[in-house]
C-alpha cells in the first residue's frame, strides 16, 4: 500500500506498513530497523504514541477519519511521549527529517492507494 497527498500531488510512502490488531500497534516500530525515506507505518485507530525502546527518531503525521493531516510532530527522539491529539484517528510514522524533505502541512489531504 502507498500513502499519497493529494494536495503536493506527490507519494508520502511508497512502501506503508499497516499495524491495525492489538498486538501490531503496541508493538509498532519497537525492535524494527530505522526507516528509510519512502517507508511509513500507519497505526490505526491511534491518537498519540511513545517511542520508548526505540532505537532511532521519528517524524510523525497524525490524520483524522478523511485523511486530513491534523498534527505533524517532527524528529520525536527515542524514550519520548507525543502529545495525544484528540482529533486524530490514526498515526503515519516515517524516517526523521521525511516531513520536511516532502513539505507536509497541517491540512494536507493524504490517501492510501494499493501498490501497483
Amino acid at each position: 500500500m502507498k500513502l499519497y497527498d493529494i494536495d503536493r500531488q506527490c507519494i508520502v510512502a511508497s512502501h506503508l506498513e499497516v499495524a491495525e490488531d492489538v498486538r501490531s500497534r503496541t508493538r509498532g516500530l519497537i525492535g524494527h530497523r530505522p526507516l528509510r525515506m519512502g517507508e511509513a507505518m500507519l497505526i490505526s485507530p491511534c491518537r498519540w504514541i511513545h517511542t520508548f525502546r526505540m532505537s532511532f527518531p521519528i517524524d510523525v503525521i497524525y490524520v483524522d477519519r478523511n485523511w486530513h493531516i491534523v498534527a505533524l510532530t517532527e524528529n520525536l527522539a527515542p524514550n519520548r511521549i507525543d502529545r495525544p491529539v484528540l482529533r486524530a484517528y490514526a498515526v503515519i510514522e516515517m524516517m526523521a527529517c521525511a516531513i520536511r524533505n516532502l513539505g507536509l502541512a497541517v491540512g494536507d489531504q493524504l490517501q492510501l492507494q494499493p501498490d501497483s
